[in-house]
């Protein structure tokens, strides 16, 4: 907000793996020109109808739990229904033009000469554990950013891709690391670490759930080295 009262244009936010939008919405609400990029066309279609579509906090009622039998105190648990969306992109005072979702893959888009240094910070978030090729992400994420531009990295590592040859035929490329590896790949590619802690996080969870899926999360900031 300090640039556009300075008449600057804001810092410019890439949000990979945006899935339904809300920390993309979050990052514009602040007075970043954000951009999400998502490849599920499940996420697209979803995102695209709660950022667009609803008007009012609580417009809509799911029932995300009433297919799930298992650890349920009770029935009427199981079947409540919870209000979307908590906050409607309508109220939440975006500027015109600082809010936007990309669709395609990441590699193909951001990898691509024209993505070059155009960015000045990237938030990844439950994300780089989606890659075939953790090493590509990382080396995408470093060229996208501009000298002293910052990537914010928050989540688990569990690989999507490794086991993948259990429930898809034919191979498919899964490169695993652990955060220390995947720490050094990133100072190698120019992104330089200054903050690293271990967060606790639920991840689309039943509060009141008798079984919760707690994950240790990494949360690392790293400023793109300048030269």
């Amino acid at each position: 907000r300090d640039a556009i009262k300075e008449g600057r244009s804001p810092p410019r936010v890439l949000v990979p793996g945006a899935g339904l939008g809300r920390l993309v919405l979050e990052c514009a609400a602040r007075g970043f020109e954000t951009e999400g990029n998502e490849y599920s066309y499940y996420m697209l279609l979803t995102s695209s109808f709660v950022l667009n579509q609803c008007q009012t906090a609580g417009q809509f009622e799911i029932h995300p739990w009433i297919h799930s039998n298992n650890n349920h105190t009770s029935d009427s648990n199981q079947t409540r229904a919870v209000p979307i969306p908590d906050l409607p992109a309508s109220d939440a005072d975006v500027k015109p033009g600082n809010m936007s979702m990309c669709a395609g893959d990441f590699c193909e888009v951001y990898g691509a000469p024209e993505q070059k240094k155009q960015w000045d910070a990237i938030a990844t978030c439950f994300f780089i554990d989606t890659a075939h090729n953790v090493v590509e992400y990382l080396q995408i994420i470093a060229d996208c950013l501009k000298p002293g531009g910052i990537w914010v990295n928050f989540g688990p590592l569990l690989f999507h891709w490794a086991d993948a040859s259990s429930y898809l035929q034919g191979d498919e490329l899964s490169l695993e690391m652990s955060l220390a590896d995947i720490e050094k790949v990133a100072e190698s590619v120019g992104l330089d670490i200054v903050k690293r802690e271990m967060r606790d996080s639920l991840y689309t969870a039943d509060k009141k759930s008798m079984c919760q899926t707690v994950y240790r999360c990494a949360l690392l900031v790293a400023v793109r080295r300048e030269k």
